[in-house]
């Protein structure tokens, strides 16, 4: 008797999904085997996927926000999909460049519209963060580490090899920073809309040639009164670290033999056997600190913290048939995966709006953030000393170095690399972030198809930083017992400095509908926009007396820069 068994096996199928208007990647996008709906995947950043399709599984089904969900066969190991917009979306009312109000069929570039529900349901807690993966073709890609770091926007690949890639920022009209990103407060959007074409430039000018994202802000709701309050706790963790050797302790040499070397930062010693080794060389009173000789559970795996934000909300918005109002406030703290950093941030919004009678509108925008920061300026150098940690070092052990002969400079065990938590504590960088931002409008319609508006919006940022490294004096016993040390001079530096941008603009708007398929749409704007800023540095180094951080605590002559800068520009602009 002959028996034949087959097995049906599961195969990986890749591919990409793009945008059919542009041919663009889509990141973000749904992957899902219908046979299989618990069988998914999303797209990355480069519109690209990779998923492990059960036997049965013979359809994908992908889709994306704003478009229409397609059906793909599976006909081999690789699928690609050009998804279409949603003739839903192609009827929505958005808020487009200049405030200006349109069907998004009716606009001549194409655009993204990314909804309050959309950024706040995972409970971002900066409007960066939550942008991310959420319109095709926008890269945020965060520029520093650490708590809030400071985030890129590229629109559609950069563009110059060499010059700004990055994506115009617009919040109700006024042009802001990208760096104002990392604090608007998630739960104050209303949209965002995201332009990716050439229409962004043509009223903002080549500010805007990268593309754009208009903003806009909750204003409250007619016949609506609501309170909201909200708390939410986050915590944070390092994901993942290099994966090192655990099985051989201090030590070097090319011998076939691996010799103990207690001082040694290198980790090709003997093999971990458990018994009781010293670490360092002895201390000016003779001592010297003993460990096993086996991975410590106080190693380097266990150097960095927890990381913990805590955000809360608070919202009143009212209106009438005459208008509406709306009050906001959100104060947010988070502590880093570093021992010591820390930032916080307190934002306050008001936002209106009135009918005046006689077909005249008031609209007005305020929004007020201040931020601190209070960070190690040594975070890499902090990271290459924990890295050069032998597995069996209890380094978290190392933290009070004031105290603790064996955490000081001048006693701890590596002659090559400083106790990571003194390089922290002695390499700090406090600053502080003021901004105002803020726009009030005049809209007139003297007969019922014309408008005529009158804006003016003023974005200004107030800051100040201070830096230091400490002084410190290696003891005599140290440096006969080791060159490898250096004292350490200390320095501090002071900055601080302002830049404000104010911009008039008037707009005039006819729109008429004059056929069921034909409609008039006609705009003519002016616009001016004045910016102006200033910046003021001094340092010092070689200072005198220890932890006195002050221009004046050196021996040698403080250096000092100052920058100043006035840009203007005027535009008229018309589209039809």
């Amino acid at each position: 008797t002959l028996t034949v068994a087959s097995f049906a096996q599961e195969r990986t199928v890749t591919g990409t999904v793009t945008a059919s208007e542009d041919g663009l990647p889509i990141p973000g996008a749904s992957v899902k085997v219908k046979e299989a709906p618990s069988v998914g995947t999303t797209t990355s950043a480069d519109g690209k996927f990779s998923l492990k399709v059960p036997a049965n599984g013979r359809t994908l089904l992908i889709s994306y926000l704003g478009y229409n969900t397609q059906e793909v066969a599976i006909s081999g190991s690789s699928v690609n999909a050009s998804l279409v917009l949603d003739s839903k979306t192609l009827d929505q009312v958005v808020i487009t460049a200049g405030g200006v109000t349109i069907k998004r069929r009716e606009q001549g570039n194409q655009a993204t519209t990314i909804r309050a529900q959309e950024l706040t349901q995972a409970k971002a807690f900066n409007v960066a963060s939550a942008l991310t993966g959420k319109v095709a073709g926008l890269q945020v890609n965060a520029v520093s580490s650490g708590v809030n770091p400071n985030v890129r926007l590229v629109l559609r690949g950069n563009r110059s090899l060499l010059g700004n890639n990055q994506a115009l920022v617009v919040v109700d009209n006024v042009i802001v920073p990208n760096n104002i990103l990392g604090n608007l407060n998630p739960e104050d959007i209303e949209n965002v809309e995201v332009l990716n074409g050439a229409g962004a430039a043509s009223l903002y000018g080549s500010d805007a040639s990268n593309g754009a994202l208009i903003i806009t802000t909750k204003t409250g709701k007619r016949g609506v009164t609501a309170i909201t309050v909200g708390q939410t706790v986050n915590f944070e963790e390092v994901s993942f670290l290099p994966q090192l050797q655990s099985e051989f302790g201090s030590g070097t040499g090319n011998d076939d033999v691996p010799t103990y070397t207690a001082y040694e930062n290198q980790q090709y010693g003997p093999r971990f056997d458990g018994s009781m080794r010293v670490i360092g060389k002895p201390l000016v009173d003779g001592s010297i600190q003993t460990v096993p000789y086996s991975p410590s559970s106080q190693g380097k795996d266990a150097f960095w913290e927890n990381g913990l934000s805590s955000q809360t909300d608070f919202s009143i918005q009212s209106g009438d048939d005459k208008g509406s109002y709306y009050l906001s406030s959100q104060y947010f703290d988070q502590v880093g995966t570093l021992k010591n950093d820390d930032y916080n941030r307190f934002t306050l919004r008001l936002n209106g709006r009135r009918d005046l009678g006689n077909g005249v509108e008031f609209t007005f925008n305020t929004n007020y953030i201040q931020n601190r920061y209070d960070l190690t300026t040594a975070t890499s150098a902090v990271f290459d000393n924990v890295l050069q940690s032998p597995a069996q070092i209890p380094l978290t052990t190392y933290q009070d170095w004031r105290n603790d002969k064996f955490a000081n400079p001048n006693g701890y065990y590596n002659e090559y690399y400083q106790n990571p938590y003194f390089s922290i504590d002695n390499n700090r960088q406090q600053t502080r972030n003021d901004y105002l931002t803020g726009n009030v409008q005049v809209k007139w319609y003297p007969i019922k198809p014309l408008s005529f508006l009158f804006r003016v919006s003023l974005n200004t940022q107030n800051y100040s930083n201070k830096g230091w490294t400490n002084q410190f004096t290696y003891s005599a016993y140290r440096k006969a017992l080791t060159s490898n040390f250096n004292n350490i001079q200390g320095s501090v530096n002071d900055g601080s400095g302002y830049s404000t941008q104010i911009n008039p603009e008037f707009q005039a708007q006819y729109i008429e509908k004059i056929t069921k398929d034909l409609s008039l749409n006609v705009i003519l704007g002016a616009s001016a926009r004045s910016n102006t800023g200033k910046g003021v540095n001094v340092s010092a180094g070689s200072l005198v007396q220890p932890d006195l951080f002050n221009i004046s605590n050196t021996v040698v002559n403080p250096g000092a820069g100052e920058s100043n800068s006035t840009v203007r520009q005027m535009g008229v602009y018309a589209d039809a």
